[in-house]
Parts: C-alpha cells; sequence; structure tokens
C-alpha cells in the first residue's frame, strides 16, 4: 500500500511537471492564443497557472507528504538563512548582469510592465509575479520535485533535480539559451537550499515571493515600470 501512494505521488509529480510544460509551451504558444488580445492573453496565463497552483496545493496537502514539507515553525535560524538566501539572491542577480545578457524571460516581462496599465498591470505584475508564481512553482519544484526525490537527498540529487526543472520553466517557453538557463538555474539552488534547511514550503515560498517583489518594487523605482 505504501509503495503505491508512493508511485502515485511520482506519477502525480511528473503530471504537474508535464502541465507546466504544457501551460507556456503549447496552451500559451501562438499559435493557439493569435486570437486573443495582448491582455485576454496574460489573464489566460495568470488563470492556467492559478489553477496548476491551487490543485497542486490541493494534492500536496491531501497528501501524507504534506507532514514532510506542509509545517511552519519559526526558528531563528530559518530566519536567517531565509536573509542570507536573499542575499545570494541579490548578488546572484548582480553579477549575472554582468556577465550575462539579459534573459528572454526578463526581456518579456519588461515587455509586459511597459504595455499594461490598470487592473490588468496589477493582476499580470503585482499578483501573478508576486503571489501566484512563486507559490504554484514553489509546490511543484519544492514541494513535489524535492520530496518526490527526498530518498537521494544525501546527493543532492533533489536539489538538482528541483533546480534543473525551475531553470528550464524559465527558458524552454522562450527558446533555449545556456545562459538563461544557468541564471535561472543558481536562483532555483537558493530556493532549493532554502526548503531543504527549513523542510517547509512555506518558507521557500516567503523567499520566492519577496525576491519577486523585490525586483518589482526596484523595477518601479528605478524604470517606472
Amino acid at each position: 500500500m505504501k509503495k503505491m501512494k508512493e508511485m502515485k505521488f511520482h506519477l502525480v509529480t511528473g503530471l504537474l511537471i508535464l502541465a507546466s510544460y504544457l501551460i507556456f509551451n503549447v496552451i500559451m504558444h501562438p499559435d493557439f492564443t493569435n486570437a486573443l488580445s495582448d491582455e485576454n492573453y496574460y489573464v489566460l496565463q495568470v488563470l492556467l497557472m492559478l489553477v496548476l497552483g491551487v490543485v497542486a496545493t490541493i494534492i500536496l496537502v491531501k497528501s501524507e507528504h504534506w507532514k514532510e514539507c506542509g509545517r511552519f515553525q519559526f526558528r531563528w535560524s530559518y530566519l536567517g538563512v531565509f536573509f542570507l538566501s536573499f542575499f545570494l539572491l541579490f548578488v546572484w542577480a548582480n553579477l549575472a548582469t554582468r556577465i550575462f545578457p539579459r534573459t528572454q524571460n526578463g526581456s518579456a516581462v519588461v515587455e509586459v510592465a511597459t504595455s499594461m496599465t490598470g487592473l490588468s498591470y496589477v493582476i499580470m505584475r503585482v499578483l501573478y509575479g508576486s503571489l501566484i508564481a512563486p507559490v504554484a512553482e514553489e509546490v511543484v519544484c519544492r514541494g513535489f520535485v524535492m520530496t518526490s526525490l527526498s530518498k537521494f537527498k544525501n546527493y543532492y540529487i533533489d536539489v538538482l533535480v528541483s533546480a534543473t526543472i525551475f531553470g528550464a520553466m524559465h527558458v524552454l517557453q522562450h527558446g533555449w539559451i545556456t545562459t538563461d538557463f544557468i541564471l535561472y538555474f543558481v536562483m532555483g539552488l537558493i530556493f532549493c537550499l532554502m526548503f531543504r534547511y527549513t523542510r517547509s514550503i512555506y518558507w521557500a515560498i516567503a523567499l520566492h515571493a519577496s525576491w519577486n517583489t523585490f525586483l518589482l518594487i526596484v523595477s518601479l523605482l528605478v524604470f517606472g515600470y
């Protein structure tokens, strides 16, 4: 019975990864959405990721694995690792900006930010970027992937696979560029280590959401979008 439950959990993990790929590389492909306006295109993307995040969260909560990653505990060491991880993200982002060209994902974010106003801007930039995307990505990449591979954590296979999937999710939809992948892979490693240290999806989500919100505030203050 336990082995069957494990197999089901692994299967669901694979299906969620596949669903993420299909959302960005098939459903949101121009061939399928060329009849939509830009605004409706981004709203559809938000809705699909929201559904993915909600479904993934419900499944994770109802699974036995929720006990492994769904408990929130506050420890000063966790808070210290949180700020250290945030600092590492900041250092890596600045370093990558100097040595790599702007990622295609980053260019897409700028295009969205400069073309939308009002409620659409709030939904796409604030709600999606600072909440929906961090929750959905962390639940899938950390909650499911790393938990599924927890048996191999002594070799950090869970961390490497999770970071690889996270990096690929941000690259494949725009076309493979190795430097783009490296940027998001390293960011994924930092999110993974936060999750690995705390064993709590909440801390990973908080770090991801805080980082995305920080980027939003900086872009508003510096660039006006």
